[in-house]
C-alpha cells in the first residue's frame, strides 16, 4: 500500500474488483468523512425509468438481505452518525461523517445497504408514494419549479434535462424489476469510488471493503453521452402566487475547461455577493427584487450559467432589461479591476475554506478522481484563478453570452405579467 506523501497526501487503492479508495488522512481530525460515489445519475436514464438513481438513493435506506431499516437507523445512531445521500444529474453519493473509532461501522453499513438491498415490494410501493409527493412539493415552491422547467428548456430532448426526482407518470409506472436491472447495470465495483478524509485507519477500511466485496465482479454498462445542446427558448407557466419568478440561462463550461474558473470569477462578480452588480443595480439601487443571484453549472457534457429572481410580475421585462444591460456590459468591457481582483480572491477564499472540512475533501478528491483521474493541487487551483485576466473574461463572456444560447423561464400570474418577453442584448 502506498504511503501518503508531502507531495502527494492523497492515496489511491484500487481492488482487483475494480473499487477505488481515495484516502486523504488529516491526523489532527477526530473524525472520519466517509462518502461513497457511484458514478451515475438522472443523465443516465431515459424517459422511461426517468427517476430511478433518485429512487434507488431512497429505497438502500429500507433495508438489506440482513438488515431491516430500523436496524440501519439504530446501528448508526449507536456510533452518533448520521447517513446521508443525494442524487444528481452525473452522480449518486451516500456520505456520513463519524468519530474516527467508529469508520468502520458506517461503512459496512453503507457496503451492505448498496450492494444487498432488499427491495421489499411493500416498501417498494411505500417509496414512490413518498417521491410522488416530493414532486408535488417541488411543483409547488416556485423557485424550484422554474429552475427545473429551465433545465428541461434548455437541454431539450436530452436526458441532462430530465428531473431529478422522475415524473409522476415516470415513477408512478416504475417497476421493481427495473429497479433491480438498473443496480446490475450500475452499481458495480468499478463503477464506484469510496472517497475517506479525516482520521481512519486505511489498512482496515481497505480490508473491510475487500472482505465484503471481493465477491463481487460484475462491470458497468455505462454508455458515454454526446456533448450537451444548448436550446434557445422562453417559457412561461401561470401560477397564482403574488410574486413572478424567472430563471435565465445560457451556455456554460465543462468540468473539463479551464476557463471554469474564469466563468466561477463572472459568477461572483455578477451575482455572488453583496457587492455583486446585480444585487447593487437592482436590489439596492432600485429595490425591484428581494433575490437575486447568479449560478453557474460545470458537467462532463458541458455546463451553463444562470440567473434567478424574484420580482412583483408588473416588473419582470424591468428585471430582465437590467440583467441584460449587466451582461452586455460585461461582454463588451468586462470587469473592472476592483471587481476582477475581487472576485478572485471571493473565489480563493471561499474554495480553499472549504477545504478546512473533512466532508468537502472527500467530496472534492471523488470527483477529482471521477472527472479527472488525477488530484488537483490547492497550488494548481491558486495559479488557475490568479491568471485570470480581465482578457479572458471577454473571450469567455463573448462565447457564452450568445443570443443563440439564451433561455429564459418565468413562473407567476400571467394575467398581472408582460403579454412577452425578449432576450436582445
Amino acid at each position: 500500500m502506498p504511503s501518503p506523501s508531502k507531495e502527494n497526501p492523497i492515496q489511491k487503492i484500487t481492488l482487483s474488483n475494480g473499487i477505488k479508495i481515495v484516502a486523504e488522512e488529516i491526523p489532527e481530525h477526530l473524525s472520519c468523512a466517509l462518502s461513497i460515489w457511484i458514478n451515475v445519475g438522472s443523465a443516465d436514464e431515459n424517459e422511461n425509468n426517468n427517476g430511478t438513481s433518485h429512487f434507488i438513493e431512497h429505497i438502500v435506506f429500507k433495508g438489506t438481505k440482513t438488515r431491516s431499516a430500523l436496524d440501519i437507523a439504530e446501528q448508526s445512531e449507536d456510533v452518533g452518525a448520521n447517513l446521508n445521500a443525494f442524487t444528481d444529474r452525473e452522480h449518486t453519493c451516500y456520505h456520513t461523517r463519524v468519530l474516527s473509532e467508529y469508520a468502520l461501522v458506517t461503512h459496512e453499513l453503507f457496503l451492505d445497504m448498496l450492494f444487498n438491498p432488499k427491495l421489499d415490494e411493500k416498501d417498494f410501493e411505500l417509496e414512490k408514494q413518498v417521491i410522488l409527493e416530493e414532486i408535488k412539493m417541488y411543483k409547488d415552491t416556485p423557485e424550484d419549479l422554474v429552475q427545473e422547467m429551465l433545465y428541461q428548456a434548455i437541454w431539450q430532448k436530452q436526458t441532462m434535462g430530465q428531473p431529478i426526482t422522475g415524473t409522476t407518470e415516470s415513477i408512478t409506472k416504475l417497476k421493481r424489476s427495473s429497479v433491480e436491472k438498473f443496480l446490475k447495470e450500475f452499481y458495480t465495483p468499478d463503477n464506484m469510488v469510496i472517497s475517506i478524509a479525516g482520521k481512519f485507519d486505511l489498512e482496515k477500511m481497505v480490508e473491510k471493503t475487500e472482505q465484503l466485496t471481493s465477491h463481487i465482479t460484475t462491470k458497468t454498462k455505462k454508455k458515454e453521452l454526446p456533448s450537451l445542446l444548448i436550446t434557445p427558448s422562453i417559457s412561461v407557466e401561470d401560477k397564482e402566487i403574488e410574486q413572478a419568478h424567472l430563471s435565465f440561462a445560457t451556455k456554460g463550461t465543462s468540468v473539463y475547461e479551464e476557463e471554469r474558473y474564469t466563468l466561477a470569477v463572472i459568477d461572483i462578480a455578477l451575482g455572488g455577493g453583496m457587492s455583486s452588480r446585480l444585487f447593487q443595480e437592482i436590489r439596492e439601487k432600485r429595490g425591484l427584487v428581494y433575490a437575486i443571484s447568479s449560478y453557474y453549472h460545470t458537467n462532463k457534457l458541458g455546463g451553463l450559467f444562470g440567473i434567478y429572481a424574484g420580482t412583483a410580475p408588473k416588473d419582470t421585462n424591468q428585471v430582465i432589461d437590467l440583467i441584460l444591460k449587466e451582461l452586455k456590459d460585461i461582454k463588451t468591457n468586462g470587469l473592472k479591476p476592483a471587481e476582477l481582483e475581487r472576485a478572485k480572491m471571493q473565489l480563493r477564499t471561499s474554495l480553499f475554506l472549504e477545504l478546512e472540512s473533512s466532508k468537502v475533501r472527500a467530496f472534492r478528491n471523488a470527483l477529482y478522481d471521477l472527472y479527472y483521474d488525477k488530484f488537483i493541487t490547492h497550488e494548481e487551483v491558486n495559479k488557475s484563478i490568479q491568471s485570470i485576466t480581465n482578457e479572458r473574461v471577454i473571450k469567455l463572456a463573448t462565447d457564452i453570452l450568445d443570443e443563440k444560447y439564451f433561455a429564459l423561464t418565468v413562473v407567476g400570474p400571467k394575467d398581472e405579467m408582460p403579454k412577452s418577453f425578449k432576450l436582445t442584448l
